[in-house]
């Protein structure tokens, strides 16, 4: 349903990969301001001083949150609903997967202890409500479908800067004109990894989110 929607003081989109390699991008942004980097120990710094001010923040993850939950074994480890044909446990979903259960985790344990007092959610009503101060979410980043960001926008950032910068963009859009976030996967009984690793790093006590899928934004990069 189209409405005001609710515009988070602060929107975060980190692209999933290695370190090492200098494979992980992300973007922040805060009313006029947009910053981005490669540098994950910066992101935290970033984050952090808007976390101490508390304003409300949404914090994407390019990289699958949660896994399918099915009774039929042979369709266990197909895609989930509306990936389509990009499978979670397959190729590139399957690395960014992996790579994400530790990078994701890093992220919550030091926005934890960042603001020992925070509350994380996947649930757009208790973010939008005031009831949790961070809501999480995953970018799905396609050149197939999904909000289309214009490249003026992303002018001269690096392949996962971009994707970062996209994921953020997009999210400010559909939030800023939705009532719901909606979710562009289809709903499904599942296995929700961001739950987890909000349970583990105490922003949330709620073991119900374990089994619900977050939201998912699909988001088409300019080229």
């Amino acid at each position: 349903m189209t409405g005001m929607g609710f515009a988070p003081a602060v929107i975060a989109c980190v692209d999933i990969g290695s370190p090492k390699k200098g494979n992980v991008g992300w973007a922040v942004l805060h009313a006029d301001s947009q910053r981005t980097g490669h540098d994950l120990d910066e992101f935290i710094d970033v984050v952090g001083v808007h976390m101490q001010a508390e304003r409300p923040m949404a914090v994407g993850f390019e990289c699958p949150l949660y896994v399918p939950k099915r009774d039929d074994l042979l369709a266990m480890t197909d895609g989930r609903l509306g990936e389509e044909g990009l499978n979670w446990c397959g190729g590139p979903g399957a690395s960014v997967l992996a790579t994400g259960l530790a990078q994701v985790n890093w992220v919550l344990t030091r926005l934890a202890a960042a603001k020992p007092s925070a509350v994380g959610t996947t649930r757009w009503r208790e973010f939008s409500s005031g009831r949790c101060c961070l809501f999480f979410w995953e970018a799905f980043i396609t050149s197939r479908a999904g909000v289309s960001i214009p490249i003026e926008a992303v002018a001269g950032a690096s392949h996962h800067v971009e994707d970062a910068l996209c994921g953020a963009l997009a999210f400010r859009q559909v939030a800023a004109t939705d009532d719901e976030f909606p979710s562009d996967l289809g709903d499904e009984r599942a296995l929700s990894l961001i739950g987890m690793h909000l349970l583990e790093t105490g922003l949330s006590k709620d073991m119900s989110l374990m089994s619900e899928p977050c939201a998912v934004l699909k988001v088409r990069k300019p080229r």
